[in-house]
């Protein structure tokens, strides 16, 4: 029986269309209210399928489980922040506006997409190495393209004279990790919100970086 609903809901992906695709979008905004609401551990399918208004049943028709779900969430937030950085890093605008642009589209994303990319970096992340899955696969790819993409604008930023000398790399990575680690305290809901975390952050950044003028 769960492999014939494992094929049924393959070949509906495959064929279903936009209208299948507008309620698996639907089941998703659900997931994610709840996941909100109750937080990832506590979540379950009955409360997506009564979010989503559908029975559990025909949740399952769409989708295997809140993995999946949550997985699917999570893969198009970390894409758009990726294609996001890559974008700013391609620029030719300055670095430190390019740096500051990051930060303040990162913190934009975590108070958009809270707080599953919040769950990602905490509880996901970590599992990333002993998993061989193709979906951990693409993320471990994501995840070299985001900081690839820090490191190049953190190293023009070197180059042109305009950020002190250092090691790009290593930068980068404490960068992102100040970023990231706000998932220990982040909560939109509470006051504040991800653009002021952002200039705040990204005032810490760039006093410390930007290299002094004659």
């Amino acid at each position: 029986m769960v492999r014939g609903l494992s094929s049924r809901r393959s070949n509906a992906r495959s064929t279903g269309g936009e209208e299948y695709e507008k309620k698996r979008k639907a089941i998703v905004l659900a997931a994610a209210s709840i996941f909100r609401e109750k937080g990832y551990a506590a979540a379950n399918g009955d409360d997506i399928a009564k979010k989503a208004k559908m029975d559990r049943a025909s949740l399952y028709y769409y989708y295997a489980g809140k993995q999946e779900i949550f997985r699917d969430m999570v893969g198009e937030a970390v894409t758009d922040n990726v294609l996001m950085a890559e974008q700013i890093a391609a620029s030719q605008d300055a670095p430190a506006s390019e740096l500051r642009r990051l930060i303040e589209g990162l913190f934009s994303s975590y108070a958009r997409h809270y707080p599953y990319l919040f769950v990602f970096v905490q509880e996901e992340m970590t599992r990333l190495t002993k998993d061989k899955s193709a979906w951990s696969a693409t993320m471990k790819r994501l995840d070299k393209r985001f900081d690839d993409a820090v490191i190049k604008i953190i190293q023009k930023g070197m180059d042109d004279g305009s950020f002190k000398k250092g090691d790009a790399r290593l930068t980068a990575v404490g960068i992102i990790g100040m970023c990231n680690w706000s998932h220990r305290w982040f909560d939109p809901s509470r006051g504040i919100d991800g653009a002021t975390v952002a200039t705040t952050f990204s005032d810490l950044v760039l006093n410390g970086m930007i290299a002094a003028t004659a």
